[in-house]
This record gives structure tokens, C-alpha cells and sequence, in this order.
């Protein structure tokens, strides 16, 4: 077992030195006695044994052995019977360089959104919230300055209001999600969704961005077809337009999931859930730097991303 300061540094690397795979790494490192050694099955179960104490059935040990090849721990000898697997070095150095990589990306994104909150906060005033809930309740069509909303169902109405019902002819809204939010389809959660496109009947651009779901980025276009299966027409009729525009992005970049009005507002999320119960609607005029910010980037991987063909 690991020290506590290594636990904590592989830890950090969402990495279990403690579970049944890492301690299946080690039965292999101990019968090769380091790295490069070809070991059978048998001789990896009788260490992992001594390690383990307890008895493994051969398809666990044999899954968890397949999982650290394609991990690039282990290596297999392609040709001697039965398989043989010795450790990689290489494979190690560059699983574990993956591995941080991926930490430090969601590190920085998490910093990215706390800093976005915090932005947000420091902008507002008791007074101002004050105000706008004021407003809110005399019923108000428009939000008279950002403001952190909670709860699903405000998320969804603060979409309608500030940028549905908001836009003019000739706006752009821009529109950036995972394509895993899709997977209910139009009929469960699409209000918000459904009240933008329908903005393009009357001459507001609306032009969508999709992140494609990691390592799966061959569903998504079919996520894209489910999604608005239950509105076909409708969709056909719009998009017939000119106005809608959907793109899927080449790969899962890190970046805000947003709705947005021209450079003038935009609406930050602040969960990942598919119904996000909390989002920042963030205005110009009490931060343009992040919204300039958010339009760029999307712009960008925009330019980059691919058609999405709806068949």
C-alpha cells in the first residue's frame, strides 16, 4: 500500500492504488520483478493472492488484465500461449502523463466556473437583487441586471424570457451544450430549446454548437436525430429558414455551455445536469470581458465544427 502523500498524488489523478486493478499491477510487477518480464496468468494469480488474500474468478482477472493493456500499463505478447504480460514503462510514464493532463483540464475548468461565480458576485449588489426580484414579481418581462437563478424551472423561463422572447429580426443566438444532454429527446425538456428555434421564423439567427459526447463522437449526430424526432416538422419547416444553423464540434473542448444574445448577454451554466437547476445570467454592462470571451471561443470551434446532416 502506498503512503498517504502517494495516495493523495495518484488520488489526484483519479487513480485507486488500492483497487482490485492497481492491486492486479502489482501481482504482475512482483512475478516480473520489473518491468519488461513476460508473466503468465499463472503466475500473476499466485502473487495477487499474497496481496489480496482472497481468490479472484479467472474472467475479473483476466478483464482487469485487458483493461490495463489498453491503458498502456501492461504489454501482451502476441504470439506465446498461453498470453503472457509484462509491465510497460513507456506505457506507464504516458498512461499517467493522460492522466494528469485530464486532471489539470478539469482543474481548470472547475476554476474557470468558480471564477465566473465569483465575477458574478462580486458585480451584484443586495440592491440590485433586491430590484430584480421586485421586478419578478410584478412580472417584468426582462431581468434588469446579472443575477445568479436557481431552480430548474427558472432556468428554463429566464432561457424563453431574456433570449427567446428577447431577440429581434437579424440577432444572433448562440446556443453551446454537450450532445449528451439530448438523450431524453425534445419532448421531455425542449421548451427552452423549442422557444429559440422558433425565433427564426421571425428572421432571428440561431445558431447551435454541439459537443460531441468523449470518445463516443460517432452517436452524437444520432443523439441530434432523436432529440428532435418528436418535432420533425416543425424543425423541417424552420431550419427551411435559413436561419437555424447546428454544428457539431470536431472534439470535446472544455468551454462554457451557454446561451447567448448577440455580444449583449448570455446565459453561463453552473451544473453539468442535463436540467440545470442554477445558471448565471450575466449582462454586458457588469461583464463584457466574459462574454467576449464566451462569443470568441464559440466562434472559433464554430468555424471548425462539422455540419450536422439531420436525416
Amino acid at each position: 500500500m502506498a503512503d498517504r502523500r502517494d495516495s493523495n498524488d495518484f488520488s489526484r489523478l483519479g487513480i485507486d492504488v488500492d483497487s482490485s486493478q492497481m492491486m492486479i499491477l502489482k501481482a504482475v510487477m512482483a512475478a516480473a520483478r520489473g518491468p519488461s518480464k513476460f508473466v503468465t496468468y499463472k503466475e500473476i494469480v499466485k502473487h495477487l493472492q499474497k496481496l489480496e488474500k482472497k481468490k479472484f474468478t479467472k474472467a475479473y482477472v483476466y478483464r482487469h488484465l485487458s483493461n490495463l493493456k489498453d491503458e498502456g500499463y501492461l504489454v501482451c505478447d502476441p504470439v506465446q500461449t498461453p498470453r503472457r504480460y509484462a509491465i510497460s514503462k513507456t506505457g506507464i510514464d504516458n498512461a499517467l502523463e493522460e492522466k494528469r493532463k485530464e486532471a489539470l483540464s478539469g482543474c481548470l475548468t472547475r476554476r474557470q466556473e468558480i471564477a465566473a461565480k465569483l465575477n458574478l458576485l462580486e458585480s451584484i449588489s443586495p440592491d440590485n437583487i433586491a430590484f430584480t426580484l421586485y421586478n419578478q414579481l410584478r412580472g417584468l418581462e426582462s431581468l434588469q441586471g446579472s443575477i445568479i437563478i436557481e431552480g430548474i424551472e427558472n432556468v428554463r423561463s429566464a432561457v424563453i424570457r431574456e433570449f427567446g422572447e428577447a431577440a429581434k429580426p437579424g440577432e444572433v443566438i448562440r446556443v453551446i451544450a454537450p450532445a449528451s444532454v439530448l438523450d431524453r429527446g425534445l419532448q421531455q425538456a425542449g421548451m427552452a430549446e423549442m422557444s429559440l428555434m422558433a425565433r427564426a421564423i421571425d428572421g432571428v439567427k440561431v445558431i447551435g454548437l454541439m459537443m460531441p459526447v468523449k470518445g463516443k463522437e460517432s452517436i452524437t449526430k444520432e443523439l441530434i436525430s432523436n432529440y428532435i424526432k418528436n418535432v420533425r416538422d416543425s424543425f423541417v419547416k424552420l431550419a427551411s429558414t435559413g436561419n437555424i444553423s447546428l454544428r457539431i464540434a470536431k472534439e470535446n473542448f472544455k468551454t462554457y455551455r451557454m446561451v447567448s444574445l448577440n455580444s449583449d448577454k448570455m446565459l453561463l451554466y453552473l451544473t453539468h445536469a442535463a436540467d440545470s437547476d442554477m445558471a448565471a445570467l450575466i449582462l454586458r454592462k457588469d461583464n463584457p470581458g466574459l462574454i467576449d470571451d464566451a462569443v470568441t471561443t464559440f466562434d472559433t470551434i464554430y468555424d471548425a465544427a462539422t455540419d450536422a446532416w439531420i436525416e
